[in-house]
């Protein structure tokens, strides 16, 4: 009987050390066009946190899909650049210049804002997600029931 009862103390110990534990937040800092994840002054990508949000289905599903539309924004931005200039340098090498291009370029940047504020949005709710859920952490609850002794560990 003395080891039953020592078992549930040395349980109950270390599931109060687990809550005990302490917990360090991820920070988000920026403006309005760019984000920076930092995580006890470790910097993170938005490609990174991926990883990081692994253990967490809905801040990783929203990572995910920050990352795609970030990676689309800068696609668009990368040919919407092209497309803006290359006109420039048919004009200064002489040839004749085909300015729907720049147009069409100009569209791309228009598009790919938006892209990228929705982007960062996504990222930062998936960050709040995970300090949420990093903060409830695992909590354990000892029972004790005219049947019997019960202990249970929730995540």
């Amino acid at each position: 009987m003395k080891s039953f009862f020592l078992s549930i103390l040395v349980i109950c110990i270390a599931a109060s050390s687990l809550q005990a534990q302490e917990y360090s937040p991820m920070e988000v800092e920026g403006n309005f066009w760019s984000k920076k994840f930092q995580k006890d002054t470790v910097e993170y990508k938005l490609s990174e946190l991926i990883d990081l949000f692994e253990g967490n289905a809905q801040a990783n599903l929203l990572v995910r899909k920050a990352n795609n539309q970030h990676d689309l924004a800068r696609f668009l931005q990368v040919s919407g650049t092209f497309l803006a200039i290359y006109p420039l340098f048919n004009a200064a090498i002489g040839r004749t210049p085909n300015y729907n291009m720049s147009l069409i370029g100009l569209g791309f940047w228009g598009v790919s804002i938006p892209l990228e504020i929705s982007s960062q949005h996504k990222a930062e709710k998936a960050v709040m997600l995970y300090n949420q859920r990093m903060r409830e952490g695992l909590k354990a609850h000892l029972m004790i029931q005219n049947n019997g002794i019960g202990l249970s560990l929730r995540f």
